[in-house]
């Protein structure tokens, strides 16, 4: 029997970094390229920031103690630094992380 799916939708925001419309345009390019099983990517600016949401319909291979880590650490910290000017010290925060 295959395992359920899990579905997670992921908001974060990302402060240190300019706001500008090729920045937020590069970032979630970004972010698409390399969640390819995203259902929906998100990037709004904020000042002297972006919030991001991340949505999925199914985080596998992965668990939910592991997934949101993942995203965090490796994913939207490459993205950022890879697509982002920094304007000061770079800080992701996770505001909210919804599995279902």
């Amino acid at each position: 029997m295959p395992e359920p799916r899990i579905a997670c939708t992921l908001n974060y925001i990302v402060r240190g970094v300019a706001t500008d419309r090729r920045g937020k345009a590069d970032l979630l390019a970004e972010l698409v390229e390399l969640l390819p099983g995203a259902s929906n990517v998100t990037v709004l600016p904020v000042n002297e920031g972006f919030t991001v949401a991340i949505e999925m319909t199914d985080i596998a291979p992965f668990n939910r103690t592991s997934f949101e880590p993942y995203v965090a650490d490796h994913i939207l910290r490459e993205a950022v630094a890879l697509r982002c000017t920094s304007v000061g010290s770079v800080h992701l925060d996770l505001l909210k992380a919804q599995f279902s």
